[in-house]
């Protein structure tokens, strides 16, 4: 069973920096007013190397446009987004629904991540911070965040379970 991929806080898409993929025949540079310093230094750097077609956005009005885009672009185009976390998300998304795989697309999240979490209680997800611990949106179970992402609840496995107060260790 194949899922497709999924942007998370910890995807292996997501750089510091763009790499130029020479190999390639195309670069497409997609990005919102957030990520336009980041791809002004790229396309300076990569002047002349490549053929290169940039698409600025400005949000979720630009769905349309940008899937159009996307799917107008040929076989062997590297796909650069620089952009902040919904955005990004978006694009990816449709770069992901019009066939392209995790190595055709870089990108660069300008700003904070999101981080999700599953309840293996209530079984629905919630955004967490980076701890190990968190609540629960929707029960208020207390989880334990374990390591792995899962592609297809599109959040951190959270494992309920029972705080113990350091009297009680103690007492035992």
């Amino acid at each position: 069973m194949y899922n497709s991929p999924v942007l998370f806080d910890k995807s292996v898409t997501i750089v510091n920096h763009f790499t130029p993929r020479n190999e390639r025949r195309k670069f497409v540079v997609i990005s919102d007013p957030a990520g336009y310093e980041k791809v002004k230094n790229f396309t300076s750097e990569i002047a002349g190397k490549v053929p290169v077609e940039c698409l600025s956005i400005n949000g979720m009005d630009d769905k349309e446009e940008i899937k159009r885009f996307i799917l107008s672009q040929k076989m062997g185009t590297q796909f650069y987004i620089a952009a902040a976390w919904n955005n990004a998300v978006m694009v990816f998304s449709l770069g992901v629904e019009a066939g392209l795989s995790e190595d055709e697309i870089q990108t660069v999240i300008i700003g904070p991540k999101r981080r999700y979490v599953y309840c293996m209680k209530c079984f629905e997800v919630s955004e967490v911070a980076e701890e190990a611990i968190a609540e629960c949106d929707h029960c208020s179970a207390r989880l334990e965040i374990g390591p792995f992402y899962s592609i297809v609840r599109e959040g951190y496995i959270g494992y309920p379970f029972i705080p113990v107060a350091k009297e009680e260790v103690i007492g035992s």
